[in-house]
């Protein structure tokens, strides 16, 4: 799902990427680059755990709410498919 298919913000959704990755690269203490199509679970090892903590961590840096109910597993595979989900059902807290 990418966020044209979505009608999301494109603007906000690559903000919305940045901080995934910045908090996941200090979640993870990874020193490798993290991408929009690395696989949360497969590749960076993103427990459900981590994954709440990251989701926190975003909402407290851009201050914004998730609404988490919505979220699917299909919709956490990868960082771009996360943020464009995020995105997509976020408000301003």
């Amino acid at each position: 799902m990418t966020a044209q298919e979505t009608d999301v913000d494109g603007e906000f959704r690559q903000r919305v990427v940045q901080a995934m990755i910045e908090v996941l690269a200090r979640l993870l203490d990874r020193s490798e680059p993290i991408t929009e199509d690395m696989r949360l679970m497969e590749e960076l090892d993103v427990s459900s755990t981590l994954g709440l903590e990251m989701l926190l961590q975003i909402e407290e840096q851009l201050l914004i709410l998730v609404d988490v109910e919505r979220l699917e597993q299909e919709q956490m595979d990868t960082v771009g498919e996360l943020a464009t989900f995020i995105a997509s059902h976020s408000r301003s807290a």
